[in-house]
């Protein structure tokens, strides 16, 4: 076990023969005996000294043995003290007022030899149990205190490998929210360069949430780091891999990697010319990425596909956009599509399309601020975080400006 059973016991009555009688009793039992003449003295004594075991009498000057259960329940809550009241009162009433106050037994006077040891036994076994279980507890405590720094050295390990704000690529800019569901989480997305003629982007959602998915994303973004360093399957001799290609590539590596994991991702994947603003994406399982125009309308690409992992052997279709000055590409994951109001009522894509076109002639700072904005007052956000998704959400927007030059934050 834990704990020892208790050694220790402090009886109070205000009557000192009767006092010095059970002292004697249970001194000859092997036990530590402490006294005190009243509820008061008795604090002030458990306050000092270690006793978990007390035999009060109910009936005391100054402050009576139901006070003083009262009292230690509320003032010596770091450990737990077992209470036998000593009484002449038997009705069922006074039992549960005595129950209530705290005590944890009681015991007619005059008190029976044989009843009392019994009862002291059974207050030991008591306080054995309960040594155990705080016991059990800190060590629970402890393990929680390192999985939660677990986690937070994780969450810092995978911002790290989220792309810097205000991230530019020759005319393209890009900026993003990010708002993960836990301490970690399955989305990520970035936009880099391929080589002096394009730029590449892609969206990536796994599903399920925590420290699973958190590493599972990680390991698809190395992927597109090792595709255009290690093993560059970006390229396809000088030219840049078809985005569609790119993506069953992904998904044959990730089914023969992992045959024993259903774990399985959602993505976005696509290249932008440099300088026509031609592009062409693949969407697996993804939401419909949209542009908005600098005049705010929206136009959606994409039909769907099969998620990435899930099955071998499938094909993607691909799908061409054209990107130009002054417009928008919009990248999401389903955390914002399905972010659910008190009336679980989901946020939706047409409501975000809707949001992101009326804030078409704001900065892309100040509309990523208005729709984290307008997702906690969508949810229920309040000052102290409750409410919190149920699902990662991200949001990735690319924008072309004209006539700059320079690439900043090129990763």
């Amino acid at each position: 076990m834990d704990a020892l059973p208790p050694q220790s016991v402090l009886i109070v009555d205000d009557a000192l023969l009767y006092r010095r009688l059970l002292a004697g009793l249970l001194r000859q039992w092997g036990y530590q005996v402490f006294e005190a003449e009243n509820g008061e003295q008795a604090l002030a004594l458990l306050a000092k000294e270690t006793v978990s075991l007390v035999i009060s009498d109910w009936e005391m000057p100054v402050m009576d043995g139901l006070t003083l259960c009262r009292e230690i329940r509320q003032q010596l809550q770091d450990r737990y003290i077992y209470i036998i009241v000593l009484t002449a009162r038997d009705s069922v009433e006074d039992l549960r007022v005595g129950f209530a106050a705290g005590a944890d037994d009681f015991l007619r006077k005059p008190v029976n030899q044989v009843e009392l040891q019994a009862r002291l036994h059974a207050g030991e076994r008591i306080l054995q149990l309960e040594g155990t279980l705080a016991s059990r507890n800190r060590r629970l405590s402890e393990a929680l205190s390192q999985i939660q720094q677990d986690l937070q050295a994780a969450a810092t390990l995978q911002r790290s490998i989220l792309p810097p704000h205000h991230l530019r690529q020759g005319d393209y800019f890009a900026d993003w929210l990010f708002m993960p569901s836990a301490w970690v989480s399955g989305d990520l997305f970035h936009l880099f360069p391929l080589d002096d003629k394009a730029v590449g982007f892609y969206c990536v959602d796994v599903a399920g949430h925590g420290v699973t998915a958190a590493m599972m994303s990680v390991a698809v973004a190395r992927q597109f780091l090792h595709g255009r360093t290690v093993d560059p399957f970006l390229f396809d001799g000088e030219a840049v891999t078809p985005p569609s290609q790119v993506v069953r590539i992904l998904n044959e590596r990730f089914c023969a990697q992992h045959p024993e994991v259903t774990s399985y991702f959602t993505l976005v994947y696509g290249v932008i010319d440099r300088h026509s603003g031609e592009g062409r994406l693949c969407q697996a399982g993804h939401p419909t990425p949209f542009i908005v125009s600098d005049s705010g309308a929206v136009r959606e690409i994409g039909e769907g596909g099969p998620p990435v992992g899930l099955l071998e052997h499938l094909d993607w279709d691909e799908y061409a956009f054209h990107l130009a000055p002054g417009e928008r590409l919009c990248l999401y994951s389903d955390g914002i599509s399905e972010c659910e109001n008190a009336d679980q009522q989901m946020f939706g894509a047409a409501r975000l399309e809707a949001l992101l076109a009326s804030l078409h002639d704001h900065s892309i700072e100040a509309l990523l601020a208005a729709v984290e904005q307008s997702l906690n007052q969508w949810r229920g956000m309040t000052t102290d975080g409750a409410a919190s998704a149920a699902d990662d959400i991200s949001l990735l927007v690319i924008e072309r400006q004209q006539g700059l030059t320079g690439d900043k934050n090129e990763i």
